[in-house]
């Protein structure tokens, strides 16, 4: 597709399902997202964090202008092995800090709220399609839409649903992805990130609140049909107690 019969091809991107997003030469263009993550990326490039793209603006049609950070998106079957559920730690661990002084604008426009006091503004979607690879390993964070305040467990926590296999085996059967060592991978997780001891005692439950809320308002989006959603958080009830041993 031309932009405006210009003769810029637009690319679109594989990624998350709720917006189009497209690449033109070496930025991506896609709908504005809230005022308190565009603030988040400007922010992270004054601090010179580079784990998430540069917002440039805007163009022509309102759409949002990133910069398009090279390397290749997690597909299935992704990598996870230890050394790659490690840089996912690792990587989490550079955002949030990276934050440090970072005050959101008045209205931020958030897509969700948290009960209690936040401590970061977590990514809160971390799909593999949304983690760009390098040389086999994550480096960097994109689509940040979802962005909102939240706790450094619960981001942990939800980062595990992918990276740790920590859902129900018929989702990482259809994935490709193995369910052995979940524990293991969710210890390393959590020591590449540098959870506490404390943090890592609330884990299943910041886990298990986050997705019964969910549930409880209805607020699903993409095509995960509510049933899977359902049963993961009951599969998390269920093996809370046997992972948690690989955190003690």
């Amino acid at each position: 597709m031309d932009d405006y019969g210009l003769g810029v091809e637009e690319i679109p991107l594989v990624g998350g399902d709720m917006n189009l997003v497209v690449r033109i030469g070496d930025t991506v263009r896609r709908p504005r997202e809230p005022a308190g993550v565009r603030a988040l990326l400007q922010w992270y490039e004054r601090v010179d964090f580079d784990g998430a793209p540069r917002l440039l603006g805007d163009d022509e049609r309102g759409r949002e202008i990133l910069s398009y950070v090279e390397g290749e998106p997690g597909h299935a079957p992704v990598p996870h092995g230890d050394d790659v559920v490690a840089a996912i730690g690792r990587l989490l661990r550079r955002a949030h800090d990276a934050q440090t002084g970072f005050v959101p604008p008045p209205e931020p426009g958030w897509y969700r709220s948290l009960k209690g006091l936040p401590e970061v503004v977590g990514h809160l979607d971390l799909f593999w399609t949304n983690v760009v690879f390098r040389a086999g390993l994550p480096v960097a964070l994109i689509d940040w839409e979802l962005a909102s305040p939240t706790t450094r467990t619960l981001e942990v926590a939800l980062a595990a649903t992918y990276w740790a296999g920590i859902r129900i085996d018929s989702q990482l059967d259809e994935w490709g992805i193995s369910k052995e060592h979940r524990g293991q991978r969710l210890r390393i997780l959590c020591d590449a990130y540098g959870l506490d001891a404390v943090q890592r005692g609330s884990l299943f439950a910041e886990l298990i609140t986050y997705r019964r809320g969910r549930i409880a308002k209805g607020a699903f989006r993409g095509t995960t049909p509510r049933s899977v959603i359902v049963a993961n958080l009951r599969w998390s009830e269920a093996h809370a107690a046997e992972l948690g041993t690989f955190l003690a």
